[in-house]
Protein backbone atom coordinates (compact mmCIF):
# COMPACT_ATOMS: atom_id res chain seq x y z
CA UNK A 1 0.00 0.00 0.00
CA UNK A 2 1.47 3.32 -1.05
CA UNK A 3 1.39 6.60 0.81
CA UNK A 4 -1.13 7.97 -1.71
CA UNK A 5 -3.53 5.09 -1.09
CA UNK A 6 -3.27 5.58 2.66
CA UNK A 7 -4.04 9.29 2.23
CA UNK A 8 -7.03 8.45 0.03
CA UNK A 9 -8.46 6.05 2.62
CA UNK A 10 -7.91 8.61 5.37
CA UNK A 11 -9.68 11.32 3.36
CA UNK A 12 -12.57 8.98 2.51
CA UNK A 13 -12.94 8.14 6.20
CA UNK A 14 -12.82 11.82 7.12
CA UNK A 15 -15.47 12.73 4.55
CA UNK A 16 -17.71 9.90 5.80
CA UNK A 17 -17.24 11.17 9.35
CA UNK A 18 -18.24 14.75 8.48
CA UNK A 19 -21.18 13.71 6.30
CA UNK A 20 -22.34 11.43 9.12
CA UNK A 21 -22.20 14.22 11.71
CA UNK A 22 -24.24 16.54 9.49
CA UNK A 23 -26.81 13.86 8.68
CA UNK A 24 -27.15 12.73 12.30
CA UNK A 25 -27.82 16.25 13.56
CA UNK A 26 -30.57 16.93 11.07
CA UNK A 27 -31.96 13.40 11.33
CA UNK A 28 -32.48 13.91 15.06
CA UNK A 29 -34.22 17.23 14.41
CA UNK A 30 -36.38 15.67 11.68
CA UNK A 31 -37.33 12.76 13.93
CA UNK A 32 -38.28 15.11 16.76
CA UNK A 33 -40.46 17.17 14.41
CA UNK A 34 -42.05 14.01 12.97
CA UNK A 35 -42.81 12.66 16.44
CA UNK A 36 -44.31 15.97 17.56
CA UNK A 37 -46.52 16.18 14.47
CA UNK A 38 -47.78 12.61 14.92
CA UNK A 39 -48.56 13.17 18.60
CA UNK A 40 -50.26 16.49 17.90
CA UNK A 41 -52.21 15.77 14.70
CA UNK A 42 -52.58 12.00 14.67
CA UNK A 43 -50.90 9.46 12.44
CA UNK A 44 -52.30 10.32 9.00
CA UNK A 45 -52.19 14.11 9.28
CA UNK A 46 -48.89 14.01 11.16
CA UNK A 47 -47.22 12.00 8.41
CA UNK A 48 -48.73 14.20 5.71
CA UNK A 49 -47.53 17.35 7.49
CA UNK A 50 -44.02 15.95 7.89
CA UNK A 51 -43.18 14.95 4.33
CA UNK A 52 -39.91 16.96 4.19
CA UNK A 53 -38.73 15.33 7.41
CA UNK A 54 -39.64 11.85 6.13
CA UNK A 55 -37.80 12.56 2.88
CA UNK A 56 -34.68 13.70 4.74
CA UNK A 57 -34.71 10.63 7.00
CA UNK A 58 -35.06 8.36 3.95
CA UNK A 59 -32.22 10.19 2.21
CA UNK A 60 -29.94 10.11 5.25
CA UNK A 61 -30.48 6.48 6.23
CA UNK A 62 -31.09 4.70 2.93
CA UNK A 63 -30.41 6.55 -0.32
CA UNK A 64 -27.22 8.49 0.48
CA UNK A 65 -25.39 5.54 2.11
CA UNK A 66 -26.11 3.35 -0.93
CA UNK A 67 -24.75 6.00 -3.28
CA UNK A 68 -21.78 6.72 -1.00
CA UNK A 69 -20.81 3.05 -0.66
CA UNK A 70 -20.81 2.59 -4.44
CA UNK A 71 -18.15 5.33 -4.66
CA UNK A 72 -16.05 4.50 -1.61
CA UNK A 73 -16.62 1.67 0.83
CA UNK A 74 -14.44 3.27 3.48
CA UNK A 75 -16.35 6.55 3.40
CA UNK A 76 -19.70 4.80 3.36
CA UNK A 77 -18.76 2.64 6.33
CA UNK A 78 -17.65 5.62 8.41
CA UNK A 79 -20.72 7.61 7.33
CA UNK A 80 -23.13 4.94 8.52
CA UNK A 81 -21.15 4.26 11.69
CA UNK A 82 -21.11 7.93 12.71
CA UNK A 83 -24.72 8.49 11.63
CA UNK A 84 -26.12 5.66 13.71
CA UNK A 85 -23.92 6.42 16.73
CA UNK A 86 -24.67 10.14 16.94
CA UNK A 87 -28.33 9.71 15.98
CA UNK A 88 -28.95 7.30 18.86
CA UNK A 89 -26.92 9.47 21.23
CA UNK A 90 -28.74 12.68 20.22
CA UNK A 91 -32.22 11.19 20.24
CA UNK A 92 -31.61 9.50 23.61
CA UNK A 93 -30.46 12.86 25.04
CA UNK A 94 -33.59 14.55 23.71
CA UNK A 95 -35.86 11.91 25.26
CA UNK A 96 -34.09 12.14 28.64
CA UNK A 97 -34.34 15.96 28.71
CA UNK A 98 -38.05 16.05 27.99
Amino acid sequence: MTFGEICNYALYALSGFFFGIFASRYSVLATIKLRANILEKGLANGLLGSLPQILFIALAFFIFPILFITRTQTGGFFYYLVLVYFFTKGYRAYIQNR
